[in-house]
């Protein structure tokens, strides 16, 4: 495992207003969560990620939420993160992309180097888009991201459930390699107990196909593990990626 870096740990995301602690109830519709208040009141708040969440579910685990900004909104939190396993994991699938655009800005990886701006949410075909593209010296570099949850055996696994969406990403990404183009998929790991990372082939075999298809085009595949804590979350280190 490679040592901390200082200017990855530059990318970083703090919350403010604080965040709002609970105790999970229940995750249900995919995209909702119950969660019970210090005060004995109930919430129902807005669950920012689409996978399974395997092995980051808990009943009456410790969560944070953060507060919608517009006060008008159906449900008037978000749910951002739950204790497990002795240590917190991020579950906003938002939070990653800031964090990859942040350590683009910094420079704070070797794909990064010369960077020198970064535009998010880049269509890239009639039907496709992808997280972002990195300006640089030495020509454009185009990034997806992902966020994982889910370890085992104290290794990061990626998805969680079947995912044809993500398969068409890196489908994608391969072509503008071919194109010529440099390509990359960033996996942000948004807990602790990971010390390396590679695809679930049991839950989707397809994806860890394309995983190794990609990685031998030469589509850059680069994993990093994030410090996720109530006052906020950053980068922290890469892992190293495994069959």
């Amino acid at each position: 495992m490679s040592r901390p870096s200082v200017r990855l740990r530059r990318a970083c995301l703090e919350f403010d207003p604080p965040l709002v602690p609970g105790r999970l109830i229940r995750r249900y519709k995919r995209f909702l969560a119950d969660v019970r208040l210090p005060d004995g009141s109930r919430v129902t708040a807005h669950c920012p990620n689409s996978g399974s969440m395997l092995t980051c579910l808990e009943d009456d685990a410790p969560v944070y939420l953060s507060r919608a900004a517009n006060p008008a909104r159906r449900t008037p939190f978000t749910w951002e993160m739950i204790y497990i396993n002795r240590g917190w994991v991020g579950v906003n699938t938002m939070a990653p992309n800031f964090l990859v655009a942040r350590a683009a800005e910094e420079r704070a990886l070797a794909i990064f180097a010369g960077a020198r701006a970064v535009r998010r949410e880049v269509k890239v075909g009639p039907h496709t888009r992808l997280d972002m593209v990195v300006e640089r010296a030495k020509g454009p570099l185009y990034v997806e991201v992902k966020n994982v949850t889910m370890v085992r055996g104290g290794v990061a696994r990626f998805p969680d459930s079947v995912t044809t969406r993500g398969a068409k990403h890196f489908e994608t990404l391969m072509e503008l390699k071919a194109q010529g183009a440099d390509a990359a998929m960033l996996y942000v790991v948004q807990r602790g107990d990971a010390a390396s990372m590679g695809p679930a082939t049991d839950i989707d075999p397809t994806y860890a196909e394309l995983f190794h298809r990609a990685r031998a085009a030469g589509v850059a595949l680069v994993a990093v593990r994030a410090e996720v804590g109530p006052t906020g979350i950053r980068l922290v280190r890469r892992l190293p990626l495994v069959a």
